[in-house]
């Protein structure tokens, strides 16, 4: 009988009885997850549950669970996540981020079981020009810091990351690690811990530079993200321009329940 997800009963015989007969124990397994896994009896970032629960229900024994699911996990139907908040999930190959939260991407990556790399391009001090001081609110002669970044998750570039701090708030921040989380370093170092971001999301294409980088095609779709951040004091710290490859990413937002409207009402 083949288990479906954690926690409920199995679901129909129709994987089982797809599975062709002489075959291994584990290539029948093989043969059934990826049924279910196609028929959409489980959706990408959804997990299985523990090794053990999921044996427990296929029938079948955690050594050929765990030989059945080594082929899927270099097929790239699903990641095994190792800890307290292990498990088996299904992945389709995108990172899953939700706009409804701030979680950093390294975060969002472990998660995921995915394994993040950034890559400094460049790191500079400049003085403020009319967009910093108006998303950063500072004035005529304030100086900000400059960060462009690569971010790569299982060796393939996922974005393109440039961000602008307040030098005044974060003296020497050039100095630290900025392969690591920023906001992880801002926190830490700073005591100014992430509270509200306010992001506008658009659609564009590659520009040859961005598809250099990103290793796309010329024109290539990128998910765009201009982000302003402030602290959770109300100071503002961060403004940011993402540009995701939209074919690696997915994301999820949940309505709060109430109409917030998208743009000031015209009369008619």
């Amino acid at each position: 009988m083949v288990g479906i997800r954690g926690g409920e009963a199995p679901v129909s015989n129709a994987a089982h009885m797809h599975a062709p007969s002489g075959t291994s124990p584990a290539a029948s397994c093989v043969q059934q997850l990826r049924l279910l896994i196609e028929l959409g009896h489980y959706e990408p970032g959804e997990r299985l549950g523990s090794e053990r629960l999921l044996a427990e229900q296929m029938g079948v024994s955690r050594s050929v669970l765990r030989a059945a699911l080594s082929v899927l996990e270099r097929e790239g139907r699903i990641v095994r996540l190792i800890g307290r908040n292990g498990g088996i999930m299904i992945s389709d190959g995108r990172l899953e981020r939700s706009l409804n939260t701030t979680e950093s991407l390294p975060d969002i990556a472990k998660r995921q079981g995915h394994a993040l790399k950034s890559q400094v391009l460049a790191a500079r001090e400049l003085v403020a020009e009319a967009l910093d001081r108006r998303q950063l609110g500072l004035n005529s002669g304030d100086r900000i810091y400059r960060v462009t970044r690569l971010r790569i998750t299982d060796q393939t570039p996922l974005m393109l990351e440039d961000s602008r701090f307040p030098a005044s708030r974060f003296p020497n921040l050039l100095s630290h690690d900025l392969t690591q989380s920023i906001y992880h370093i801002l926190s830490n170092e700073y005591g100014a811990q992430r509270g509200e971001s306010h992001e506008t999301l658009t659609v564009e294409e590659a520009t040859e530079d961005e598809a250099d980088l990103l290793q796309v095609t010329l024109g290539e779709p990128l998910i765009r993200i201009t982000r302003i951040t402030r602290d959770r004091s109300g100071r503002l710290i961060e403004a940011a321009d993402d540009r995701y490859i939209a074919a690696r990413m997915r994301f999820t937002l949940a309505s709060p329940g109430y109409v917030r409207l998208s743009a000031s009402v015209r009369s008619a």
